[in-house]
């Protein structure tokens, strides 16, 4: 999701847990892609709370991505593990959608954060 946000051009979101919970439950049910991440699929059907879902790689999480979550005041901050990475650099974005795995075309991402964002904006 932090992807298909920064795809979008939002790098934060207001911490609203139930906007937020409903959003990416609204939005992952609606997108083709979903089957290849059955854990979220599992995690969401066992009563794990759409935010968790949504935002499970933090920092500390040793994943392969390039970005995390953090929680900064009021807000969720998507936040990049390399320095060098920059959001508006197509080899970049080519790169973190590469680490997250090759099943999903930016487009995919792009698509997935627009249906979340209108249903958040609702």
């Amino acid at each position: 999701m932090a992807l298909g946000l920064i795809l979008n051009r939002r790098a934060s979101l207001p911490h609203n847990k139930v906007a937020l919970d409903l959003s990416f439950k609204g939005a992952w049910e609606s997108w083709p892609y979903r089957s290849k991440f059955p854990q979220v699929a599992r995690d969401l059907a066992n009563g794990t709370d759409g935010i968790v879902a949504m935002t499970w790689a933090d920092k500390d999480k040793q994943t392969a991505g390039v970005l995390y979550w953090k929680v900064h005041g009021s807000s969720l901050q998507i936040a990049t593990r390399d320095p060098d990475w920059a959001p508006d650099n197509p080899e970049d974005l080519a790169y973190a959608a590469k680490r997250i795995g090759d099943e999903v075309p930016l487009e995919g991402w792009r698509k997935l954060a627009k249906e979340f964002i209108d249903r958040f904006e609702r």
